[in-house]
C-alpha cells in the first residue's frame, strides 16, 4: 500500500509539475520535446524511487541524466542536493542548493534545506546566516536561531532575541531557564584598550606584538581594507605564523584576488603544526579560492579534507 501511494505521488509530480510540492517555485517544466520528456520522467521516477529505498548514489546518477536533458532545473538541483546530503557529501550538497536558490529567488524550502546542510557539517556561522533569512519569513524560527546564537557564543544577540520573544509572550520554559542562566552572569568588564580598535592599532604600532595583531585582525569591527593592511604587516614581522597567512588570504579572497590568496594559503599551511582546527580553516579557504577560480575538483578535494579534520 505504501509503495502504491509513493507511485501515485511520483506520477502526480511528473504530470502536474506546477502543483506537486508545497515548496512553490520548485517545479519541473514540461516545455521540451515529447521524447526528451519521457526520458526525463523515466530518470526522475527512478531517482525518486531509489532515494525512497536509500540508494542515494543511484538516485544521483539518474538525476544527473535529468540534468543533462534539462539543465538548470530547480527541482533537479534541489533533489541532487538532498541526495548528496544523505551521503554526507556536504560540499556538493551546498553547491547544488545554492544553484537552486539562484533559480528560485531564495525559496524558503531550499533555504531550510541549506541550513540543514550547514548544521550537519558543523558550519554554525553559515547556518545562522541562513536562519536569519528564514526568520524574516517565518518568525516561529526565532527559537532555533536563538540557540544557534548561543552555540556560536553570540551572547548579546541571544539576550536581545530572548527579550523580543518574552515581549511577544512566546518564551518557552527552556528559554526561560536559559534567560536566567545568561542574565545572572555578571558582565565581565572589558577595558577600553581591548574594545577600541584605534587604541589596539596604536598599541601594535608601538610594541609590534603578535598577540595584539591577532586581536586586531579578529575584531568584528575591522574593515577588510584594514585586515589586508595589518595582515600584510604581520607577514613581514611574523613570517612563520600560519594564522597571519590565513587571515591575509581571507582578506584577499574577499577582494577577489583568488590567485594571490591561494599562494598565501599554500605557503602558510606548511607552518601549521598539530592543530586540526587551524588546518581545516586553511583547507576551507583553499576550497573557496579554487571554487572562485573555476577548479571545482580541487575545491571539493580541499573541502573534504577540512571536513575530515573537523570530524577527528
Amino acid at each position: 500500500m505504501k509503495f502504491i501511494s509513493i507511485l501515485f505521488f511520483l506520477l502526480f509530480f511528473l504530470w502536474s509539475p506546477t502543483k506537486a510540492f508545497s515548496q512553490k517555485n520548485i517545479a519541473v517544466s514540461a516545455n521540451f520535446e515529447e521524447q526528451d520528456l519521457l526520458k526525463f520522467q523515466d530518470y526522475f521516477f527512478k531517482a525518486l524511487a531509489q532515494k525512497a529505498i536509500n540508494n542515494f548514489s543511484i538516485a544521483i546518477q539518474n538525476l544527473e541524466k535529468c540534468n543533462e536533458i534539462k539543465p538548470n532545473d530547480s527541482a533537479i538541483l534541489f533533489e541532487l542536493s538532498k541526495n548528496y546530503l544523505q551521503l554526507e557529501k556536504f560540499f556538493e550538497a551546498e553547491q547544488y542548493a545554492k544553484q537552486a536558490l539562484k533559480l528560485t529567488q531564495d525559496n524558503y524550502w531550499v533555504l531550510q534545506h541549506l541550513s540543514s546542510i550547514y548544521l550537519a557539517s558543523s558550519d554554525i556561522k553559515s547556518a545562522i546566516e541562513v536562519e536569519e533569512k528564514l526568520v524574516k519569513v517565518n518568525p516561529k524560527k526565532q527559537e532555533k536561531l536563538l540557540f544557534l546564537y548561543f552555540q556560536n557564543n553570540q551572547i548579546e544577540r541571544v539576550k536581545k532575541l530572548i527579550l523580543v520573544l518574552e515581549e511577544a509572550g512566546s518564551l518557552s520554559s527552556e528559554l526561560s531557564s536559559l534567560k536566567r542562566q545568561i542574565f545572572k552572569k555578571k558582565e565581565k568588564k572589558v577595558s577600553k584598550k581591548s574594545d577600541n580598535l584605534k587604541e589596539m592599532i596604536a598599541e601594535f604600532e608601538s610594541e609590534k606584538s603578535f598577540e595584539t595583531l591577532r586581536k586586531i585582525v579578529t575584531l568584528s569591527t575591522i574593515s577588510n581594507k584594514q585586515l589586508l593592511l595589518y595582515t600584510n604587516k604581520g607577514l613581514e614581522l611574523f613570517p612563520a605564523q600560519a594564522f597571519v597567512y590565513l587571515m591575509n588570504a581571507k582578506a584577499l579572497n574577499r577582494n577577489t584576488s583568488y590567485n594571490t590568496a591561494l599562494e598565501r594559503l599554500l605557503i602558510g599551511i606548511d607552518y601549521v603544526v598539530d592543530n586540526n582546527n587551524l588546518a581545516a580553516d586553511f583547507y576551507e579557504e583553499i576550497a573557496k579560492s579554487y571554487l572562485e577560480l573555476g577548479d571545482k575538483k580541487e575545491a571539493i578535494k580541499n573541502k573534504n579534507k577540512a571536513l575530515a579534520l573537523r570530524n577527528k
